[in-house]
């Protein structure tokens, strides 16, 4: 991880700037995770949702990590450090040995050393993770969580604006098709 405050500075406007200029939410999340992998000279970032029921967590994007792995399988919610979903920041520092690591063997593979989580929250709910994982073992310090923890909640506020946009638009195009309708 970097060690400039300056650095996370500079990519908390860069990200912050892209979120607000694109409603496209995949645009805006591969931004998203693009920068915070770059930012922190990290080897991937993915950035997860749960589903519906809240039992997986879905990728909405990923960077620096192969599809192979992105791909896996499922990733349980209940599983897959699920400290995260309680909302706190989880540290792993042995992604290959530690038991919160749902797919040990796979991150070895992939040559992934540490993994740090961090919860997505929105309007007091946990909506899903941002993760970060590095090609060493890291240990992470308070500034790299708080910088993580900023580009979650941004991601959290992305998320919420695409789905409004996209709930005026349908209807705005649904009133277009029929304008006869109330």
């Amino acid at each position: 991880m970097k060690d400039s405050e300056y650095t996370y500075y500079s990519a908390f406007i860069q990200i912050t700037r892209a979120i607000s200029s694109s409603i496209d939410l995949k645009t805006v999340l591969h931004q998203i995770v693009k920068s915070t992998c770059e930012t922190t000279d990290s080897k991937g970032c993915t950035l997860m949702l749960l589903d519906e029921a809240g039992e997986r967590l879905e990728v909405k994007s990923f960077y620096g990590l192969s599809e192979q792995y992105v791909g896996k399988g499922p990733v349980s919610a209940d599983k897959s450090i699920a400290d995260t979903l309680k909302g706190e920041p989880v540290i792993i520092e042995d992604a290959t040995s530690d038991p919160r690591v749902q797919y040990p063997k796979e991150a070895s593979k992939e040559g992934i050393a540490s993994i740090v989580s961090v919860p997505i929250i929105l309007r007091e709910r946990i909506i899903g993770v941002l993760r970060l994982y590095t090609p060493v073992p890291c240990r992470f310090a308070k500034d790299d969580i708080d910088f993580l923890s900023a580009i979650a909640t941004q991601s959290g506020l992305a998320i919420e604006n695409a789905k409004m946009y996209d709930r005026v638009k349908s209807d705005y195009e649904k009133r277009m098709a029929f304008p006869s309708l109330p």
